[in-house]
């Protein structure tokens, strides 16, 4: 029986991984992220996943800063929102 569960269990892993979806390679302190539509990731400007202004194709994937940090657009490194530019 545990036999059965182990091969039904690595078969599941071969279908999941054999689907096709994309992925991309994103440097350390990042992951990626497949939204459709298209999500803006947080950033200083604005903390939270949000709607693009003009939205992208679905199946082209798009690193995130791992939480808790976000995007400092002004350098695009993952920051703590602590560390984000002060607004005038």
């Amino acid at each position: 029986m545990c036999a059965r569960v182990i091969i039904m269990l690595a078969a599941l892993v071969v279908f999941v991984s054999a689907q096709g979806i994309p992925t991309r390679k994103c440097p350390a302190g990042e992951h990626s992220v497949l939204y459709c539509p298209q999500q803006a990731e947080p950033s200083c400007d604005n903390p939270t996943v949000h709607d693009l202004d003009v939205p992208g194709a679905c199946d082209i994937p798009q690193c995130f800063c791992n939480t808790p940090t976000i995007r400092d657009t002004a350098t695009g490194k993952c920051v703590e929102p602590s560390k984000c530019p002060k607004k005038c």
